[in-house]
């Protein structure tokens, strides 16, 4: 089995191929690489239920598969997400340097 991965923004779609070269026969649409106290994760697609607030998985990983598509989706994560970190403000001196007058 062949695994590709393809970036959209900041999610990315799994595509399974019998072989290299052969088209996909399974596409996974929509999943990330979360953060979490354990460190990263690739985060399945889901949906959120309105009435509960817990969000369902629309598909599940063993941690095989999950080390192998998180290693996959590291190496070819486009440059500017590898690098895009946002400056966190905490104080109003920090929102006043941010003016541009």
């Amino acid at each position: 089995m062949h695994i590709s991965i393809v970036w959209h923004d900041k999610s990315f779609n799994i595509l399974l191929h019998s072989s290299e070269g052969k088209d996909a026969f399974l596409e996974l649409k929509g999943c990330r690489i979360q953060q979490s106290q354990k460190g990263e994760f690739v985060s399945m697609p889901s949906t959120k239920n309105a009435a509960t607030g817990k969000y369902w998985n629309h598909a599940y990983i063993n941690s095989a598969f999950q080390v192998k598509v998180l290693e996959l989706a590291k190496a070819s994560q486009p440059v500017e997400q590898k690098t895009e970190h946002k400056k966190e403000l905490k104080t109003f001196a920090d929102i006043d340097d941010e003016i541009a007058f």
